[in-house]
């Protein structure tokens, strides 16, 4: 029981985040494979630091996974997974989505995972998503080559870009937009994760900086966030001190242009808030 905060409406605190997200308009979609493939740490500072709209989307729900909780396998560990990601997304305050591939188990390569997840069906659910949540940034946790290992983290890498270019494309799933009125978006950036090869980042987010409204860095809450995955084995400690997360840009359309391999200070470099009022009150709230 001491794992579990007391029962409040958040006050205060639950009232400036509110705040904070009506002036911070710009949104980040992060992309991976499965449950626990996520960057907690982004998703922490983006969404509570940065007051950003911010989610992660999971091709599928896990149901291949180990379970270290229970006898339960298959799609019973599927919702017990994603009950996990939804526990997680309560702490890191980031939205949550799904497509509807499932978990098959351990693959090696690429080819593998496309068997059983057919490529049209996964791009369109991505592109789907894109132009529903509207993100400006989209973040890749996986490179798409054998790099990732498993065939399903190959294929959640193969897949975000092609889904950034498509999503903006009015020649790409129309469909979309007659039976669910979900009209082409562009996103303006798209990144990868630096974790597999941290020399080539091109930006770097502090994470250990203290929230004062939590008493807890964004390091800290990134950890309590990730240890919901418990069938996992995923719990972590919430060390204090600095840490950081970082990210390498593949493609920018911002305007003026910000080349692939330079070095910015923050990820939304060239993404203007569009309201210049709603841009004052953003500054404010964050000073």
């Amino acid at each position: 029981s001491a794992q579990f905060s007391p029962p409040s409406t958040g006050g205060v605190v639950a009232l400036h985040r509110l705040l904070q997200k009506r002036a911070e308009q710009r949104r980040v979609l992060m992309i991976g494979a499965h449950p626990d493939d996520e960057d907690t740490q982004l998703l922490s500072v983006l969404s509570l630091g940065y007051g950003a709209r911010t989610a992660y989307l999971s091709l599928n729900r896990g149901e291949g996974g180990q379970n270290l909780v229970g006898p339960d396998l298959g799609p019973g560990l599927g919702i017990i997974r994603t009950r996990e990601l939804l526990a997680a997304r309560e702490i890191d305050g980031a939205t949550q989505f799904f497509t509807r591939t499932f978990d098959y188990g351990f693959s090696r390569t690429l080819a593998e995972a496309q068997k059983f997840w057919p490529n049209d069906s996964v791009l369109k659910d991505v592109v789907r998503v894109i132009r529903r949540f509207r993100p400006h940034v989209v973040v890749a946790i996986f490179t798409g080559t054998p790099r990732d290992d498993h065939g399903g983290h190959q294929d959640a890498g193969w897949v975000a870009p092609l889904a950034f270019a498509a999503a903006g494309d009015p020649s790409k799933f129309p469909e979309l937009k007659g039976e669910e009125g979900l009209d082409p978006w562009q996103p303006v950036k798209f990144y990868r994760s630096a974790r597999f090869n941290p020399q080539a980042a091109t930006v770097e987010i502090q994470t250990g900086t203290l929230d004062p409204r939590l008493g807890r860095s964004y390091s800290q809450v990134a950890m309590a966030s990730r240890s919901r995955h418990r069938s996992q084995d995923m719990g972590q400690l919430q060390r204090i001190g600095p840490n950081r997360t970082a990210l390498t840009l593949i493609e920018s359309k911002a305007s003026p242009g910000v080349a692939p391999g330079t070095k910015e200070a923050g990820i939304f470099d060239g993404i203007p808030l569009e309201d210049p009022a709603l841009a004052r009150l953003a500054d404010s709230l964050r000073s």
